[in-house]
């Protein structure tokens, strides 16, 4: 589901995804854990001389210490405890600060260093993992640390905002100027603190692979000019992620018709439009919190069926036979046939760019509905049917980056008599 990464609970044991094979008692640098409900990697390596401590903390206060050597670069654990919901941090460090604890961080060092183009990338890397590791360890310091960011912004006096910089901007008030700008232009006037606060985590992400707040306005404004084709949908989707078959029957100028092969997917209905929790339990599921430990690749788009159930894809090696999936640890979480395909495989999708808010998806929907409805070849197979909305990007990315698809079961019309 296209890997957005939000806390999840998973249960020991915890297995452990390594090259040359997994030792579920000894996690060392560069293995991949379940970490809220994705795969956290622990490649801290030791620096100047000095230890760097990493530990793999648990609820209620159970810890496993790193155990490496002095002069070891491999950070092993001892045996971690069972029963217990797991995440992965970083602390200490003997240089730099990209080993501190993420509550350390202050609004105003994460803006001046990922929006310059000074800064060097290994420190914006640096600080964006601190964030993420915060994001996990500390979800309140975290929204903390983002509203912090938007007020600093929203401080900037708006003349800073109106200025276009034909170069880097030359001081901090001026790139605050540059992000305000930008906020405004990805929100369309959405004032949802939640959104904002997503939607600067998204900016901060993106900050450390540029080349500062300048180059990535940007790369904005030239992604956002391009016409939203399939053509710019594909380079938008996640090359190294498994996605469900299909040919292209027929195309349009912004929809298509589409013949799917049949795929299967685990479900679970949401508690509410915004289905965290949801997504968490998928994502367990996935990362290994099944009856069997079994470990799955991620794979995109994540479904939402009518506002009421969310659907992350299988892996294609369960496809045909559901029955070899891996069991679900409770009754809430179900793997089956994608319903998508099985009233039909013919099936009409529109596609967009930019965050997919209700407004937003509820008027494509209808514009789907009613390209499908005026064609001279086509007829819905439900017509009072809730066209699937289908999500290929992870949360961190930002709108003009971003896949989205609504999609309805069509049937070919019959030939008038």
């Amino acid at each position: 589901g296209g890997l957005p990464l939000a806390a999840a609970s998973i249960e020991q044991p915890i297995n452990v995804e390594r090259d040359g094979g997994s030792d579920q008692n000894e996690p060392v640098a560069g293995d991949r854990l379940p970490v809220g409900g994705g795969l956290g990697v622990c490649a801290k390596q030791r620096r100047g001389g000095g230890d760097a401590s990493c530990f793999v903390g648990a609820k209620g206060g159970r810890k496993a210490t790193c155990t490496a050597a002095p002069r070891s670069s491999q950070h092993k654990f001892g045996s971690a405890n069972t029963g217990a919901a797991f995440s992965l941090r970083m602390v200490g460090g003997s240089e730099g600060k990209a080993g501190e604890e993420g509550e350390n961080l202050r609004a105003e060092q994460v803006l001046r260093t990922l929006m310059s183009v000074r800064s060097k990338e290994s420190e914006k890397v640096a600080v964006v993992d601190r964030m993420m590791g915060m994001r996990q360890t500390n979800a309140d310091a975290m929204q903390e640390l983002l509203d912090a960011m938007l007020a600093e912004m929203n401080g900037v006096s708006p003349v800073w905002c109106t200025l276009r910089w034909p170069v880097p901007p030359p001081s901090y008030r001026a790139k605050l100027g540059v992000l305000s700008r930008m906020m405004v232009r990805v929100l369309d006037g959405e004032t949802e603190p939640r959104r904002q606060r997503s939607a600067m985590a998204q900016f901060m992400r993106q900050l450390s692979t540029s080349r500062g707040i300048w180059g990535l306005e940007r790369e904005m404004i030239t992604r956002t000019k391009r016409q939203t084709s399939m053509k710019e949908m594909l380079d938008r989707t996640p090359q190294d992620l498994e996605t469900p078959k299909y040919t292209v029957e027929k195309e349009f100028s912004d929809w298509e018709i589409r013949n799917y092969e049949k795929f299967s997917v685990v479900s679970a209905q949401m508690e509410n439009s915004f289905g965290p929790g949801t997504f968490n339990a998928l994502a367990g599921y996935i990362f290994g919190s099944n009856k069997e430990g079994v470990k799955m690749k991620m794979t995109t788009p994540v479904i939402n069926t009518a506002g009421s159930k969310m659907s992350f894809i299988m892996p294609s090696d369960y496809w045909q036979d559901t029955q070899k999936s891996p069991t679900p640890m409770t009754g809430d979480v179900k793997v089956e046939t994608s319903d998508m395909v099985e009233e039909s495989s013919t099936l009409a999708v529109a596609w967009f760019g930019g965050y997919a808010t209700k407004d937003e998806v509820d008027k494509r929907k209808k514009t789907l509905l009613s390209s499908v409805e005026a064609s001279e070849e086509w007829d819905l197979v439900n017509p009072a049917g809730d066209p699937y909305l289908l999500q290929y990007n992870d949360p961190f990315q930002p709108p003009w980056k971003r896949r989205n698809e609504v999609v309805a079961p069509v049937k070919r019309r019959a030939p008038a008599t």
